[in-house]
């Protein structure tokens, strides 16, 4: 049985509902779930059986959802930056958090008050928990569900919610901080009932996010794998973004698909290999002359030289493979004709995809600026796209043309 953990974020946490949708349909079996902050109240959310209304919600969500404000107060809002300095002053003058001023959040009550069922949560199966700081007695709070006052769970999941940037208000008559600025990722929660399965969900947000020893649970981490935004910027269009971001990041990680920016199904890296060594010789001239390679050309110097040097130019990092090489070379030529992101390709599809777009067209010239920045070895940011261009192209045409053969 897994526990689920939702890190906190703000409007990032539209993420956990593509990714728990992705961990629905694969069929886990969900035991508890913990959260801090937006993952307590989606975390509820699911624990009471409405996922179908969490993503309803996110699918439509909008700043007056959260707090009751004018246009200029919501630029301002967008605007804030929680800084780890934020965090300092905030863990060292935790009496002083809460100014008289701040964003009137009634909305955000309001939505508690019509879509959190606190008898559903206790009756739920799945056990809950969430993070947040007590100011009043200076005292973070680890809670699970039977550790919570009855009636009172709407009220510390608003807890676990609230920023420094709120209108200052009691709750329980007592003054709380979002709890991620004590523990953001509270995995730990889940280590104290004995859960060593574990599913933990991202958002990369602002807040003590403390280390996860994967080595000693059986952990399975979905993380953004590209930038999902400010944790203040609640617009329908990129939270809609976000969940399809969190259900593709889930599936590859929960199915062990392939890519960085696009998801394939995997092949194995020998499948790849065999493609790479076959390589024709033209090809590897062309890929010499983009590459400012003066060395003869042959199949050593391919995997000696070109493959490390366009590795590099790729941003390739730790131990990449040859199926991790080829991939990230097709996605220089998905993203350049703008194909569909959210999906899952077969090697071969992209192919096809690749041959149907026009021919690409750039210039493939040096020049001494270039050369000096190749024996310097810094690479020349203003020809580095058009370099990458050529060389996934001439590296992919020639494996389309294998295919064809």
């Amino acid at each position: 049985m897994y526990g689920v953990v939702l890190e906190g974020g703000g409007a990032k946490g539209a993420y956990h509902i593509g990714a728990y949708k992705a961990v629905l349909e694969n069929g886990f079996d969900v035991g508890a779930i913990v959260g801090t902050s937006v993952g307590a109240l989606n975390g509820a959310m699911i624990v009471q059986g409405d996922f179908d209304k969490a993503y309803e919600l996110w699918e439509n969500v909008n700043y007056t959802d959260i707090i009751k404000a004018n246009e200029e107060e919501i630029d301002r809002l967008k605007d804030i930056r929680l800084t780890k300095e934020d965090l300092r002053i905030l863990l060292n003058k935790l009496r002083d958090v809460i100014k008289d001023g701040g964003f009137d959040i009634t909305p955000l009550k309001n939505l508690l008050d019509q879509h959190i069922d606190e008898e559903k949560i206790r009756n739920s199966k799945v056990n809950y928990g969430l993070v947040t700081v007590n100011i009043s007695d200076l005292k973070p709070l680890k809670l699970f569900k039977e550790d919570i006052p009855y009636g009172e769970m709407k009220n510390y999941i608003l807890a676990s919610c609230y920023l420094p940037v709120f209108k200052k208000e009691r709750i329980s008559g007592k003054f709380f901080l979002d709890g991620a600025y004590y523990n953001n990722l509270p995995f730990d929660m889940l280590v104290e009932k004995g859960y060593s399965d574990m599913i933990i969900i991202r958002t990369n947000a602002l807040g003590i996010a403390r280390r996860v020893p994967i080595e000693e649970y059986n952990i399975i981490t979905i993380a953004p794998s590209e930038n999902i935004g400010n944790s203040f910027t609640y617009e329908k269009n990129i939270a809609v973004q976000n969940i399809k971001l969190g259900y593709f990041d889930a599936l590859k990680e929960i199915k062990g698909l392939k890519g960085n920016k696009y998801y394939f199904n995997p092949l194995g890296e020998e499948y790849y290999f065999d493609l790479l060594k076959n390589v024709k010789e033209t090809t590897l001239n062309s890929l010499a002359k983009t590459l400012n390679i003066t060395e003869e050309t042959n199949k050593r110097l391919l995997f000696e030289v070109i493959i490390p040097k366009v590795s590099k130019l790729l941003e390739l990092k730790g131990n990449y493979d040859y199926e991790d090489f080829v991939l990230n070379l097709v996605e220089v030529l998905l993203a350049y004709y703008e194909i569909e992101k959210f999906k899952i390709y077969d090697f071969k599809e992209c192919l096809e995809i690749i041959k149907k777009q026009p021919n690409l067209i750039i210039p493939n010239q040096t020049n001494t600026l270039d050369k000096i920045l190749e024996k310097a070895n810094i690479t020349n940011v203003f020809r580095r796209e058009d370099t990458m261009l050529n060389v996934a192209y001439d590296f992919i045409k020639d494996i389309e043309v294998q295919y064809g053969d």
